[in-house]
């Protein structure tokens, strides 16, 4: 079927069958999506946009048509044949994964490659834009609640815009991945990012596991631990049976210090500071339920404490500075930024483990990463390499020890 130019809305059933229609045979497609993730459980697709290199530019109005039987457009998200670009992919690859019930495979995320050919680490699609196409982009309807219908033309190509121009930042950016010879390293970043959503999508879906996402409890013990999985589990059953965000059921600070306090009362959850009057009446005898079965199970159940870690002395931190300066150094001279590489908290591990005297590993440092900078790393952890200013190019430089003269 001949593809449609025309930028448009698709907001029924027999639309979608004709877009799916138009789409089949591609080989890349752009998309994004828009949500609203503030007011229920899982976040609520809005909108997905679509472009192809045969002219068709749309947004499927899953806001108006909802979920589907035997979706068309489903089943071109899961054709394996069919590349997905995103920018700043993950939160689509998420979205897209509630929508099609399986990981997006395979995809490319712009983003992630500008960082690996020159741009910073995470470029702003707006940006991007203008940098490889120099074309600047409207941010007129930024702050558009993507819920209200109907939409208007200005919000229609706002969200189009997002796609628009997507597949010729593509093209330029894979062709200077190519000629840096860098394309194998943006594949493993997108594999990387397809991993790490996989992963966040089985540890939501394992009950168990759900309070190794609440932040604060690192300093809980075993029994502090043992209770907030069960007010975590209790907490994600809560928001879902009410389509609410767990935040706005509990926020995590309160659950770590019902976790924390154990409470046998209501009384003593009546003077913890942060809950509602509201939610103390509707929750309070259910929290202590929720606490004395927890108690009530046998201690071998009990997760393992996180051992505390104390801050790191003078000398650690001189030394994740250094591994910070080297990092630096290596992106400099790679024009990779230099976040990409590795993170601060990644560094300063390393300097703690070396500092203890620990078997001494890289593994933060993988594929492309391990190759550009990890041996650089042990070299100087080692006293086989020194880091040094050179005056005659202005610049920190890597030198071998007996070059440094050390």
């Amino acid at each position: 079927m001949a593809a449609s130019t025309e930028t448009r809305l698709i907001n029924t059933r027999e639309g979608l069958t004709v877009l799916a229609a138009e789409l089949e045979g591609a080989d890349v497609l752009a998309l994004d999506t828009e949500f609203i993730r503030e007011r229920s459980y899982a976040p609520r697709l809005e909108l997905v946009q679509v472009a192809s290199r045969t002219g068709v530019i749309a947004a499927i109005d899953y806001g108006t048509i909802g979920r589907i039987p035997n979706d068309p457009f489903v089943e071109i998200l899961r054709d394996p044949t069919i590349l997905k670009v995103f920018h700043a992919a993950e939160q689509d690859l998420e979205i897209l994964q509630m929508l099609t019930g399986e990981p997006l495979t395979p995809m490319f995320d712009t983003q992630l490659a500008a960082g690996l050919v020159g741009f910073s680490a995470k470029p702003g699609y707006g940006a991007l834009v203008e940098g490889v196409l120099k074309i600047r982009l409207p941010k007129g309807e930024s702050m558009t609640d993507w819920s209200i219908r109907p939409l208007t033309q200005a919000q229609l190509e706002y969200a189009l815009d997002d796609v628009r121009h997507l597949l010729p930042v593509f093209d330029r950016l894979r062709s200077m991945l190519h000629e840096n010879g860098r394309m194998t390293w943006a594949e493993q970043e997108c594999e990387r990012l397809q991993h790490a959503v996989a992963s966040q999508f089985a540890a939501r879906a394992n009950p168990e596991t759900l309070f190794m996402r609440v932040r604060g409890r690192g300093g809980l013990d075993a029994q502090g631990l043992h209770v907030l999985r069960a007010l975590a589990m209790w907490r994600e059953e809560e928001a879902r049976r009410r389509d609410r965000p767990r935040g706005s059921i509990f926020k995590d600070e309160i659950l770590v210090e019902l976790a924390r306090r154990a409470p046998r009362k209501a009384q003593q959850i009546r003077n913890l500071r942060g809950i509602q009057p509201r939610d103390l009446d509707r929750y309070a005898d259910t929290l202590i339920q929720v606490v004395s079965d927890a108690l009530s199970r046998p201690k071998s159940e009990y997760p393992s404490a996180e051992p505390p870690s104390g801050p790191p002395d003078e000398a650690t931190l001189a030394l994740a500075d250094l591994l910070q300066a080297v990092t630096h150094t290596i992106a400099a001279e790679s024009g990779i930024a230099a976040t990409l590489l590795a993170t601060n908290s990644d560094l300063q591990r390393l300097a703690e483990t070396y500092r203890r005297g620990e078997h001494m590993t890289v593994n933060f440092l993988e594929g492309w990463r391990a190759e550009l900078l990890g041996d650089r790393l042990l070299e100087v952890l080692e006293g086989r390499a020194a880091l040094g200013w050179d005056p005659k190019g202005q610049r920190l430089r890597l030198v071998p020890l007996n070059e440094a003269g050390a």
